[in-house]
């Protein structure tokens, strides 16, 4: 597995960051941080985290699972299809 293919899929959501702030650095120089407030996803930009972007609500899993269980489940089938950047 190569780190660039994962990290490729986040290229949309840099010109999105860069287009809405008029972001003038490179697209390869703007990193991304992200957070959750109040059910709330939000992507940041690493160097001014008050330029964000809200991506939607997150789920809460219920009592009953695991979410750390379900995640290494997630990440172990992505990584047999042997393409998990399209998983």
């Amino acid at each position: 597995m190569q780190q660039t293919e994962l990290v490729g899929g986040f290229s949309e959501l840099k010109d999105l960051l860069i287009k809405t702030y008029r972001i003038e650095r490179p697209q390869e120089l703007v990193r991304l941080y992200f957070t959750a407030v109040e059910d709330e996803l939000l992507m940041h930009d690493y160097n001014d985290h008050a330029k964000l972007i809200g991506l939607g609500t997150i789920e809460r899993p219920s009592a009953s699972k695991s979410l750390s269980h379900n995640a290494s489940k997630v990440v172990r089938a992505a990584l047999e299809t042997g393409d998990p950047v399209f998983f």
